[in-house]
């Protein structure tokens, strides 16, 4: 999937419009995604990576600067069934073939994996706080001899940290950055952390640090697969989880219908 290499933005071949809920995807295996990421190491491209699930879509449409910011993205992954079947239904519809689930990819799905990729020696990851940010680089560090990992806490984060935090990614010239902040929030610092540096992949990550880290309960790969991944959340920590898998579904299908009869 050749890219223009002059920055974000440059347009996807496989960039494909889900009907149901007027975003954009890119549909990707693990190792499709790892190719796109060695491709910019490699070449002097520029990627922004995120995953689009329900709570992305939510917000999507009812935040401009959010829907921006997915406008902005050159690799929009598959991170929730829900999507991938809205998906399928339109390609159903037109008559084209399914996509596979192994096209759907959570962040915590992939960004271990990038110890596979001899291309990448630095990898900065920006997020959760101390303790949970460090047993996580520590985990990934233990799975690769050849990356070196910079380990940034997230929590508590105030806007005055970020020229501090360019001038750390600066002097460590990280080839990939992970950004498990919480939407929208990370959302925000990835586009001001592209801005400001010359990092070739940087990658919003949601929640993957705490869960890497243990911080937070993850469930079995093969759940997420089922498209039951949403269950397992709302059970380990219904007070975290009850609006965004219970209420915000709801308002997302009459945002979505206010849209189409306005």
């Amino acid at each position: 999937m050749p890219k223009d290499g002059k920055g974000l933005g440059a347009p996807m071949t496989l960039t494909r419009r889900v009907p149901v809920f007027d975003i954009d995807v890119t549909p990707l295996t693990l190792d499709q995604l790892l190719s796109e990421i060695c491709d910019a190491v490699d070449h002097g491209g520029r990627l922004m990576v995120a995953g689009h699930n329900l709570h992305s879509v939510y917000l999507s449409t009812t935040d401009d600067s959010f829907r921006r910011f997915y406008e902005r993205t050159d690799i929009k992954l598959i991170d929730g069934m829900p999507v991938l079947a809205a998906l399928n239904l339109g390609d159903m519809l037109a008559g084209r073939g399914a996509t596979g689930v192994s096209h759907r990819l959570g962040s915590t799905d992939w960004i271990r994996e990038c110890d596979r990729l001899h291309c990448v020696r630095r990898v900065a990851v920006l997020g959760a706080p101390e303790p949970s940010n460090s047993a996580a680089v520590e985990h990934m560090a233990g799975r690769s001899r050849h990356v070196e990992y910079l380990g940034i806490p997230g929590h508590p984060w105030d806007e005055r940290r970020l020229p501090e935090l360019l001038g750390r990614l600066q002097d460590f010239d990280p080839q990939v950055l992970f950004v498990g902040m919480g939407m929208p929030l990370q959302e925000s610092i990835a586009v001001a952390v592209a801005d400001g540096t010359r990092i070739p992949v940087i990658a919003t990550v949601g929640g993957a640090v705490d869960q890497i880290s243990g911080a937070q309960s993850l469930a079995p790969r093969w759940l997420g697969r089922t498209g039951f991944e949403w269950a397992w959340r709302l059970a380990s920590d219904p007070r975290r989880f009850a609006g965004r898998y219970l209420v915000e579904p709801v308002r997302l299908a009459r945002a979505l219908l206010a849209r189409r009869t306005a």
